[in-house]
């Protein structure tokens, strides 16, 4: 995009950046007890549809353990979704406060949503999550200038996008009959082990825009919105012209 001359208003994204924390480390403990629960679901039997709660109860309680903290899981990943894109929205929207005539690539609504554009998805929201941490910088920095970033980055993508494909993978499998439960189960646990992996990684991408967000706003001394210079004060003094 083209870059703008005015300044747009900053807006800290450092209370939305602490939430989405707090549920990636929510989403991830919620995972890993599902991940201990279906990993004991391999030692022992599993209760069958042709069988009552007496004939096999540790069968039954490790469905109950198991349905559980799937729910909890499917619920904090979705409020961290949520989250996430209204944190990413507002940080990518800053770009423009922190120096206004340098381009950005997106639009803050194109750079959210294109984490449900088919294809696009595959590589146009990590480029936007390396812009903002490129282009979070003071103003005072050349329009070139792209810090090199953290190794955190490609490493949360990259399991982030495998997470997916083998949770999806794992989803379609459970519901398919002719799949032995052990394989389904084994494809399940190794999903959720990615997953887990890709919010450490997350949570760290997140902490290190935050933090460079909210000190750049502090070196360009940005308050809550960002305003147009003030006027010089260092003008000579020039004496009125009288009237004839």
């Amino acid at each position: 995009m083209n870059p703008s001359p005015y300044p747009a208003p900053f807006k800290s994204a450092h209370g939305r950046a602490g939430i989405l924390k707090i549920l990636l480390i929510a989403g991830a403990m919620a995972t890993g007890l599902l991940l201990v629960v279906e990993a004991l679901s391999l030692v022992f039997t599993p209760l069958r549809d042709d069988q009552d709660v007496g004939d096999n109860p540790i069968g039954a309680a490790i469905l109950l353990l198991t349905f559980l903290p799937a729910v909890l899981s499917i619920i904090i990943n979705l409020a961290t979704v949520v989250l996430f894109l209204m944190w990413f929205y507002r940080a990518y929207g800053n770009l423009r406060a922190f120096s206004p005539s340098r381009p950005i690539n997106y639009s803050p609504l194109f750079a959210a949503g294109s984490f449900f554009i088919p294809f696009a998805n595959l590589v146009v929201p990590y480029r936007a999550v390396e812009e903002v941490w490129q282009k979070s910088v003071p103003p005072l920095e050349s329009p070139l200038y792209k810090p090199g970033t953290p190794a955190s980055f490609p490493l949360w993508w990259l399991f982030w996008l495998v997470s997916s494909f083998v949770n999806n993978f794992s989803l379609r499998t459970s519901f398919d009959e002719t799949v032995p439960h052990t394989t389904a189960t084994t494809i399940s646990i190794v999903g959720s082990a990615l997953s887990i992996v890709a919010a450490y990684f997350a949570y760290r991408v997140v902490d290190a825009i935050d933090k460079r967000q909210e000190e750049t706003s502090r070196q360009v001394n940005l308050g809550k919105f960002a305003g147009p210079p003030p006027p010089p004060t260092d003008l000579p003094d020039v004496a009125p012209t009288p009237n004839f």
